[in-house]
């Protein structure tokens, strides 16, 4: 039986070396998206590129000409979307449900059944994966083709998944293809192994248009000769509501990385934050739970980070979720959110826990202030980011609708 001094040595040994390991793969991770932002630098100066978001329009318009002419041509029906998703949670918190409102939408299953793409099994290799995805995937758009005509094939995919062959053969059936990208600030994605080209990037030959929530990353796809613009995320009113405050503070996501150490911190300091998510005590919860937990909480505080670093942030779908309640939210300082909101007007930020720690204190003793915060948070994600106008706007912009 190992005693108690020898079980505190161990427990120091592995904090230490859980610590270290951190450290490594933040590290790591810098050094990676460092050594990519260099190789694009170079590519962009060498070819003397400059991005424009209005000629990707323009060039999207153009080469689809006659499909949008026939689109305008067909009076009173709407756009026909298969979707092919990634998360059932989050895409029914809100986004699926504005779809609907917007066209005729089949959702896309995998071959066991399941919502979305297939991840495959442990060990499962990636020409397996995307093997069984493409298979399900031109099955289904071949099926719904013979009864109607599909207009767009929009999905948040990547090429460890699907294959851009399958894309390519989709395409050739006269559908559009819109990838949206969540994952682009991640060095994972934007590597090769085995020649297959990971993330977004990997499919971008065979997509009409890459949606991406990095605004850095349009200029690396324009570079390359592949259209992209920057979709910031959105939320949807009707779910995501100001209610009854009775939650001090709320943090809804899986554990993983810095986020455990930074909630620790506010909960060994007295604040008593509620988690919802893997790897916390209360588990993961689905949409209709997050929308209900979200409208109750007085302050709802957010980890923008990635992975192990606590200084590497891109937009998280909860950003606008949070803002969307009239709760305070309280976020990691990021750069492309605060041109998104007004830092201090309508939300909160911090770097360093302590930060977050003096201002949920100081927040959760005015009410008042904490109050018109949120308010002012909720108003603008009313009059800019709503699933409905990003949708609506989107299509529009592309002469879809």
């Amino acid at each position: 039986m190992i005693g108690k001094i020898e079980f505190k040595n161990f427990l120091k040994g592995f904090l230490v070396i859980s610590w270290i390991n951190a450290r490594y793969k933040c590290s790591r991770l810098k050094i990676d998206l460092k050594v990519i932002k260099s190789r694009y630098k170079k590519s962009i100066k060498k070819n003397n590129f400059q991005y424009s978001e209005g000629q990707i329009f323009l060039k999207f318009k153009e080469r689809h000409k006659y499909k949008i002419r026939n689109l305008k041509e067909r009076k009173n029906k709407r756009l026909e979307v298969f979707w092919v998703g990634g998360s059932q949670a989050q895409d029914e918190s809100g986004f699926l449900q504005s779809l609907h409102k917007l066209a005729e939408v089949t959702v896309f299953y995998n071959h066991q059944g399941g919502y979305g793409q297939w991840n495959g099994s442990k060990g499962e290799s990636v020409n397996n994966i995307r093997e069984k995805n493409d298979k399900a995937l031109i099955s289904q758009i071949k099926s719904v083709c013979k009864n109607k005509k599909v207009d767009i094939l929009l999905g948040q995919m990547w090429a460890t998944r699907i294959s851009k062959e399958a894309l390519r053969h989709i395409q050739d059936l006269g559908i559009i293809v819109v990838n949206i990208s969540m994952d682009d600030k991640l060095p994972f994605h934007w590597t090769v192994e085995k020649k297959i080209r990971f993330g977004s990037i990997g499919l971008a030959s065979s997509v009409d248009m890459t949606l991406t929530t990095t605004p850095d990353v349009c200029a690396w796809y324009g570079v390359e000769g592949y259209s992209a613009l920057f979709w910031p995320l959105a939320s949807d009113p009707r779910l995501f509501h100001d209610g009854k405050k009775d939650i001090d503070v709320l943090f809804i996501g899986n554990r993983y990385g810095v986020r455990g150490s930074i909630i620790n911190f506010l909960i060994n300091n007295g604040i008593q934050v509620e988690c919802y998510g893997d790897g916390w005590e209360n588990g993961s919860v689905n949409a209709r739970r997050n929308c209900e937990l979200s409208s109750r909480a007085k302050i709802i505080f957010g980890i923008g980070s990635i992975g192990h670093c606590s200084d590497v942030y891109t937009l998280k779908l909860r950003d606008f979720d949070a803002l969307m309640t009239g709760s305070l939210y309280i976020t990691h300082r990021n750069p492309d959110l605060c041109n998104l909101f007004d830092e201090g007007g309508e939300f909160e930020c911090y770097i360093h826990p302590i930060e977050a720690l003096n201002k949920i204190n100081f927040y959760l003793k005015h009410s008042g202030i904490r109050e018109s915060i949120g308010r002012r948070g909720r108003e603008k994600a009313l009059k800019f980011h709503t699933w409905d106008i990003r949708l609506k706007s989107t299509f529009r912009q592309l002469d879809l609708i």
